[in-house]
Parts: C-alpha cells; structure tokens; sequence
C-alpha cells in the first residue's frame, strides 16, 4: 500500500441514471461530415487510450491474487474479472466503429460491417445473455457476491438487471449476421454483404452495445468504491497494515 494512506480519502459511490444509457435511438441514415468525421475518431481514440491504461493493473492484480482464496479475495477477483470483460469489449466495439467510420472502400466498409455484429452479438451474449447462457454471463456473476455490499449496490444491480433484461429481448442481437460471418454459406454470406451500409445505423446497432457496457462499467466503479471504502475503515481501524 502507498505510504500515504492517512490522506486518502472515501470514494464516493454516485447515484447513476442508468437509464439514460439505454434510450433507443433510431438512425437517421445521417453520413458524418468530415469535421464531424474527425471529431468521432479523436473522442474515439481518447477512449481507447484512457480505457486502454487499467488493462494491465487489472490483468496484474487477478495473477497477484490468483492462489489467495479467502472471502475477500475470492469476491475481489469476480469483480476484477468481470470490469477486464467489460473493458476490452467497450475498446473492441470502439476500436471496430473507428476503423468503419475510417474505411474509405466499399468492400472494407461492408466487411467491418459484418464483423461488428459477432461483437455485439457475442459481446451482449456474454454480458448478459439472452433466454440461454444467463448463468455463465458476466452479469450472474456479480450476483454471487452482492452479499458483502450494501444496500444502495443491491439496488443499483436489480435496476440495471431489468434494464439489461429488456435489452435482452429487444431484439435479435443480430444473431443471423453473426451467424453468417462465423459459419459463412457463401450466397447467404454475399447476399448479407450486399446490403445497403447506412452508416449512422451501424453506428447506431453498436452504441446499443456500448452504451450497455458503459452503464455496467459505471455500477462498477461504484462497487470498486465500496472495497475501497472497506479497506480504508480498516486501515482506520487498525486492521490493516501498510505493506
């Protein structure tokens, strides 16, 4: 631990509007301008970046606590497990629309197109899931260790449970696509490619799932909150000692 934790302060956990990240949204058939153009791929490329930068710290401190498997632990690595999906999935479906928007041939427009879809379909698949695989989903897991947080995170995850629920079967989640890029019959697969690319309606197909991702990742930072805040009332306590 930092030698200076007499100075750090209770994290605060917020009070989301979950909700305002899953509105639909219909497209428009809208073709971004090239001032827009560039002003979609530096937000995008901040992002990646800024999201980018946790990767490692998580992936280190799953091997850290990997062989330690005391109630705290245990609960610690779901979480650390579940924030690593939801990190490289948002960079993912991030990095897929900024190579689409990027493209300037046909073809490669076409083919990102398709492959997009396999990330929202198997990206939403394993967040959450859809009538089958609900146990294996990232989501059920957290569900295991609501116990050791308050009220307030209890809360927050059934309200996000129901709005994830409804997303669920808001659609097909583009099962066919993902289908026909993963197991391609080449007419389907031509045909499928031949369709029309609408640029702000494949954009808009992946904000479903990245909005998504970003509300998971928002209830966990709030749940990242309340370990700190346990640590550091056991610091206070003297339970704990700087290492």
């Amino acid at each position: 631990m930092p030698n200076d934790l007499d100075n750090i302060q209770y994290s605060p956990v917020w009070n989301y509007q979950y909700e305002r990240w899953f509105r639909d949204v219909k497209y428009s058939g809208k073709t971004l301008n090239e001032t827009e153009r560039k002003e979609f791929l530096a937000a995008s490329e901040e992002i990646i970046a800024s999201y980018s930068k946790g990767l490692p710290l998580i992936a280190s401190q799953l091997e850290r606590y990997k062989n330690m498997h005391d109630d705290y632990h245990e609960m610690y690595r779901v979480l650390l497990s579940v924030e690593l999906f939801s990190l490289l999935i948002v960079i993912d479906s991030i990095v897929a629309c900024k190579l689409f928007i990027m493209a300037d041939k046909d073809y490669d427009r076409r083919f990102l197109r398709g492959k997009m879809k396999i990330i929202l379909n198997e990206g939403f698949k394993k967040l959450y899931g859809f009538k089958e695989g609900k146990k294996e989903s990232e989501w059920n897991k957290l569900a295991a260790i609501l116990k050791y947080f308050p009220e307030k995170i209890k809360r927050q995850y059934q309200e996000l449970s129901s709005l994830l629920e409804e997303q669920s079967i808001s659609s097909s989640w583009w099962k066919e696509e993902r289908s026909l890029e993963t197991h391609p019959s080449a007419e389907k697969l031509y045909a499928s490619r031949c369709e029309d690319v609408v640029e702000s309606k494949v954009m808009t197909d992946a904000m479903k799932l990245i909005n998504a991702l970003f509300a998971v990742y928002a209830f966990l930072t709030n749940m990242n909150a309340c370990v700190s805040n346990f640590l550091l009332d056991k610091y206070r306590r003297g339970e704990l000692k700087e290492e």
